[in-house]
Parts: C-alpha cells; structure tokens; sequence
C-alpha cells in the first residue's frame, strides 16, 4: 500500500514537473504594460511623445527556455532634449520598479546626436530606444523607413576597427589574428601582456597604438593605477607619458582610455598633444565626452586626429554588436568612412570573425587607423 502511494506522489510530481517546465517554454512574458505604468510620464516629460515616435517595433527573444517580448523604440526630438535630465529620472523611477539600464551608447554626426540604451528585467533585456536629438532646431529628421539606402557612389566607403583594453590578456590574440582584416590594436600600458602583444601585432603587420588612461568624470567608474589626471603637475604627467610610452613602443598613435574629464581639460590635452607631436604621434580621440577639445587642441598642434564614430560592444550580446557593425555599414556608404570601436571580449571578436567578411563582400574596405586620421 505505502509502494502505490509513493509511486502515485512521484507519478504526480514528475506529471507537475513536465508541466512546468512545457508552461516555461510556452508562455511568452510581456513586461511592457509594468514599464509603461512607472516611465511614461518621464518620457512625456522629456517630449518622447508619440508625435516624435519614429519607429516601433516589438519582437519575441528567448532566454533559457522562457521567451519574452522585446520592444524597439525610436524617436526623433529637437535639440532642446536634455539626455542628462532625462537619464537621471528615468533610473531613479524604473529602479524602484525593478527595471534598469544595462546598455548605452551615444553616436556623434554631422546633424543629430544618437542616445541609445537598453533596460532590462533580472536577465531579460525587455526594451531598447533610440533618440536622435538634432543639432539644430529647424532641422527634420525623417523617420529611418524613409531614409534613403546608402548608395555605393565613388571611393569605397573605408572602416577602421579599433580593439581596446588588450593587454590584460592573450586569449582571443589568434582569434583576432585569424580574422584575416585589417584591425588596430589598442593596448593598454603596463599590462602582463602590453609589450608581448604589441610586438606579436606589429610584426604580423597590425598597427599598435597606445590606449592611455585618463581621468574620468564617473567617480565610481575603475581606473588604472597609471592613469592620468588633471591635477598632477605637468613634469608627473610627461613622466607618467613617457612610461606607458615605453610599455607598448610600437605604438603609432595614442588614444584615450575613459578620459571623460581629461578631454575637456583644455590645459591638459595641449601638454598631452605637444609631447605627440615631438614623439611624432597622431591622437585617436574615444569620443568619451561630447564636450571633449581633443580634435581642437590636436589641430592648434599640427598633430593628425581622428575621432570615434560608433561603439559595438556596449552590450555583449552577438545580436546587438551585428547590429551595431550594420550601422557601421551604413554610415561609411553614406558618409565615406567610418571608425568604430570594441574591447577584447569572447562574443565581440566572434561577430567580428563573423560579420567583417561578409561586410567586405558588401564594398567595405578594412584600413587601419592611420589611414582615416586627420582626414
């Protein structure tokens, strides 16, 4: 009698188990009506109204075996939208409902500057938006349905990939090198293997430059014990210069690491600048601050820079850096060139061995950096 009944509990449990785990894999969770409720008067607020909405479009992710909705959201506002103001009230409200920002770029062009951002629900990534605040006001941006396709007219449209952080580590150094393309190697100073892979790189024909630290504005953000801030003296900062130099010595140019301060910081770039230009360097500015005097003071120097057009990998998901190489595509067939910057992470370099062939099949000529400074 006790063996029936057992065997009747274990019949209905494993009966409970494969139910739930079939309710898992069926089930499609939506959280967006939950976001809505605690954002939207902080959208209207910041004028992300549906006048403004560009596009929107929803689409169903998985994750494990639980499949939930994604909605993609793009606006067009004037350039009176305050991203600061905006940002600072949205992740004040959504935390408290247990959303929260695990993505963020911002895009530099011509006439509009381009937020984007991802919120997220435990491991869900439930929303991305798209704001494309334009410089000047009486300008219109038409919605991206009716932007036309990028036509492949003249000179090939030219890319540049940068590589940032290496240094820390050589597990993804044959990957890279096995995807056949011209990519620059950013390395930071004084790492285990700065000097190792600067060399390996540059005798397989790779450029090499410096990836300097430099202050940031984010107190919490980590910071390399030889990065350089605005408040050493001016003989510290061409010592500290000089040394993360002499840590990667096939260095081409120099780029800022962070930086978000620094490159603002008029005084400080000119010294910066003026020991490149002795050193016969060119700079790369990361474009870490929309405020940042880099190309000025390069320029007053008679130094070569260039900046950042677009990062890929702000989020590590593969899906989200194919997007953004795709955009990269785009905006080198419509402008001519384009730089874009990564890091040395596992799922970048897979895209990158993926998608950079193919993107070369398509009319875009890899080039190393130094091909598009000062250009």
């Amino acid at each position: 009698m006790r063996a029936r009944i057992l065997t009747a509990i274990i019949a209905i449990i494993v009966v409970f188990a494969g139910f739930m785990i079939w309710r898992a894999g069926t089930v499609v969770y939506d959280w967006s009506g939950r976001f809505e409720k605690c954002a939207t008067a902080v959208f209207l607020k910041a004028g992300l109204v549906d006048d403004n909405l560009a596009h929107k479009s929803v689409e169903e992710k998985k994750a494990g075996r639980r499949r939930y909705l994604h909605t993609y959201l793009e606006y067009n506002v004037p350039s009176s939208f305050s991203w600061e103001d905006f940002e600072k009230s949205l992740k004040s409200t959504i935390t408290r409902a247990g959303f929260r920002i695990t993505a963020f770029e911002q895009i530099y062009k011509k006439n509009v500057t381009v937020y984007g951002f991802t919120v997220s629900r435990g491991k869900y990534d439930i929303l991305s938006v798209k704001v494309n605040r334009l410089k000047k006001a009486a300008a219109i941006l038409r919605k991206k349905e009716e932007m036309p396709v990028a036509t492949r007219t003249g000179e090939e449209p030219k890319v540049a990939i940068v590589i940032d952080d290496l240094g820390y580590s050589k597990r993804n150094l044959d990957k890279i090198f096995g995807i056949g393309q011209p990519i620059t190697f950013s390395i930071l100073p004084a790492q285990r293997y700065s000097k190792e892979i600067s060399a390996e790189a540059k005798a397989r024909g790779y450029e090499v430059i410096l990836h300097l630290p430099l202050e940031s504005r984010k107190k919490d953000a980590p910071e390399e014990t030889n990065t350089i801030r605005s408040a050493m003296s001016e003989k510290d900062i061409i010592a500290r210069l000089k040394k993360d130099l002499d840590t990667v010595p096939e260095a081409d140019g120099v780029s800022n690491h962070q930086g978000s301060k620094a490159t603002e910081d008029r005084a400080l770039m000119s010294l910066i600048m003026g020991y490149l230009k002795e050193r016969g360097l060119y700079f790369f500015d990361s474009l870490t601050s929309e405020n940042s005097v880099c190309s000025e003071v390069a320029a007053k120097h008679g130094i070569k820079c260039a900046r950042r057009d677009i990062f890929l990998d702000n989020s590590s998901d593969p899906a989200y850096i194919e997007k953004q190489l795709k955009e990269t595509k785009d905006l080198a067939f419509s402008q001519g060139r384009a730089i874009a910057i990564c890091h040395d992470r596992k799922n970048t370099v897979m895209v990158l061995a993926k998608v950079m062939p193919q993107m070369a099949k398509e009319g875009i000529r890899f080039v190393y950096l130094h091909e598009l400074v000062g250009k």
